[in-house]
């Protein structure tokens, strides 16, 4: 065997104008790759927010409705209707024959209800905030309804989201 296969070609090696031309080309490709991790990371928050303020709205206005549905009548003279933030009182007799009452409100941002005097629980979650509430009454000589407009808004950042829930629900009893 001879030494030719060990030899080592003494090629010249990399010029300051070629390592320049890739440094360029790395930062370009490493610029486009966190911008896309940034725009990844706002798009998931922005769904987080959407999300949480959809899960939020839907659990407290299949609560209010189904109260409502198991209600006798709207207390006209408790309630603060077509305005916003409303306040929905509602009566009726539970399973065991016992009157009670159910208010609907909107305190520190959030969905309250309560029943009987008994501190107010909230519907909401805080991570969103409501800043539309209106109850509105319908009534005809053979029922009785409440149509239901919830408006949530909550932010991720610089951005801001805004849901809007509508229900309508006939009282027990009215029809």
């Amino acid at each position: 065997m001879s030494a030719t296969f060990f030899k080592i070609n003494n090629k010249r090696g990399i010029t300051l104008i070629e390592t320049i031309l890739y440094m360029v080309i790395l930062t370009f490709f490493m610029g486009i790759i966190v911008q896309m991790l940034v725009s990844i990371g706002t798009i998931y928050k922005e769904i987080k927010v959407t999300r949480e303020l959809e899960s939020s709205g839907t659990i407290a206005m299949e609560r209010m409705l189904k109260e409502i549905r198991n209600a006798s009548r709207v207390t006209t003279d408790e309630s603060i209707l077509e305005t916003s933030p409303g306040k929905l009182t509602v009566s009726g007799v539970d399973e065991n024959s016992e009157p009670y009452k159910i208010s609907f409100e909107v305190l520190d941002n959030a969905v309250q209800i309560s029943k009987n005097i008994e501190a107010p629980v909230a519907l909401t979650s805080s991570s969103g905030a409501v800043s539309y509430l209106t109850f509105h009454r319908v009534t005809n000589d053979n029922s009785e309804g409440v149509r239901i407009v919830l408006e949530m808004s909550g932010s991720s950042g610089a951005n801001q989201k805004t849901e809007i829930f509508y229900g309508f629900a006939v009282l027990r009893g009215s029809y």
